[in-house]
């Protein structure tokens, strides 16, 4: 494996890896359009494997067969990325005029003039030149070479065009005041790739017209395209990190579900008892066990929302057994523990729990004294990350040995009031 190759590997193991994924999430436009975005990318810089190229060479007795659908791929993976970004952006009013070029016209008569001019020159240009240490230079043997140079100029400047556009897009995107935060990451994800990426026609064409003139470059050509290479690395990795944000909140997101659900399984097996013996039993049978709710990570979203929902109206049916003074004693209790803040109300909410669920198992009576209205054991929202993050600050507490004092020294001093 050349050095060329091992540079090349940095973008094509993501790329594919990014395809395969989108593969199996193209219900909609868009994605489609950046899956198709990515596999022109990948077929281009896979075709930069000197192996393949190589073979390819062999199989149609064609001089460097690889570089046309190569730069091919590649232009067409760059006027995707700017239809894809171009419909991600929000409209504004006025739209600056640069949006006009943008449109699927223009780069549709972009796309058509660079495979047009590419497939035109590419016989006349000059074969690619051998490094020692097996590397293949396409680009740097057309320096000085006239034909060559007008055909990488149909390769380069529509993709510093594409780019140039899309980083002003992300740009945009990432400034709108109605996007969202995970979306405004994605873009300067993008737009950071995309200036990198419109950096590399200029650095090329620097090169290419440099040798126009006869002169000797300024620096060996294999140092040129090993520069040139890691300019795509640069370029495509942060593409990749910003199409994949909202795969890798997804997958937090699973992660804290997970965690959500195992830290909220001992409250919700202690409440639940107090519904139903039919609802309680039903719900037992259907329940994971721990092993499976630590192995299970399919509907995590709803098991969780559904765990949540059956601790809340476990906690309304110890309502009745809850005294008026129990939420400010236990507040009280848990702050003179050295608990302050979320900790201290967390606390007091599961000390109202512990105590109203030993009075129902054990036939109390309800309370005499109600708390005010409205009162909840369980502060609920309508965000499902809300509710099951405080549930699981309550559950720790809950089974806490520290819960035991305040516990106990509740109910003593409700006996010694009484």
């Amino acid at each position: 494996m050349t050095d060329d190759d091992a540079i090349a590997l940095l973008t094509i193991i993501p790329l594919w890896g990014v395809c395969l994924y989108r593969l199996r999430h193209r219900d909609t436009a868009g994605k489609r359009a950046l899956l198709y975005t990515f596999l022109a990318l990948a077929i281009g810089a896979t075709l930069r494997l000197s192996l393949l190229s190589d073979l390819l060479d062999d199989l149609t007795g064609i001089q460097n067969s690889a570089v046309l659908p190569k730069h091919l791929s590649v232009s067409v993976s760059c006027v995707l990325l700017t239809g894809w970004v171009d419909s991600c952006v929000l409209p504004r009013v006025p739209e600056p005029r640069w949006r006009k070029l943008t449109s699927p016209r223009a780069r549709i008569i972009v796309m058509a003039l660079a495979a047009t001019g590419l497939c035109a020159l590419f016989p006349f240009t000059a074969p690619a030149d051998a490094t020692p240490d097996g590397n293949v230079n396409f680009i740097g043997a057309q320096a000085g070479h006239l034909p060559g140079t007008a055909y990488l100029a149909f390769y380069l400047l529509p993709m510093a065009f594409a780019l140039l556009l899309c980083a002003l897009l992300c740009r945009v995107a990432s400034h709108h005041p109605d996007s969202t935060r995970l979306f405004k990451l994605c873009m300067r994800f993008m737009a950071v790739g995309c200036w990198f990426g419109a950096v590399y026609p200029w650095y090329r064409g620097f090169f290419l017209v440099y040798g126009l003139t006869g002169a000797s470059l300024p620096l060996d050509p294999d140092a040129v395209d090993k520069v040139a290479s890691l300019i795509q690395v640069a370029t495509i990795l942060p593409v990749i990190a910003g199409s994949s944000v909202r795969v890798v909140d997804m997958a937090a997101d699973r992660i804290r579900y997970r965690r959500w659900l195992l830290a909220i399984r001992p409250l919700w097996l202690d409440l639940i008892a107090v519904l139903p013996e039919d609802v309680m039993a039903a719900k037992l049978t259907a329940a994971p066990s721990r092993a499976a709710d630590r192995r299970r990570f399919r509907n995590l979203w709803h098991r969780l929302d559904q765990r949540v929902l059956e601790i809340s109206d476990a906690a309304y049916e110890l309502l009745p057994w809850i005294d008026g003074d129990l939420p400010r004693r236990g507040l009280a209790a848990a702050r003179a523990r050295g608990l302050h803040g979320a900790d201290a109300r967390a606390a007091a909410e599961a000390v109202c729990l512990r105590v109203a669920r030993r009075a129902a198992a054990q036939d109390a009576p309800p309370a005499e004294d109600r708390p005010a209205a409205p009162y909840s054991p369980i502060r609920m929202s309508t965000d499902l990350a809300t509710n099951a993050r405080w549930l699981a600050r309550v559950a720790g507490h809950y089974t806490s040995p520290l819960l035991d004092e305040i516990e106990e020294t509740l109910t003593a001093s409700r006996t010694t009031h009484r």
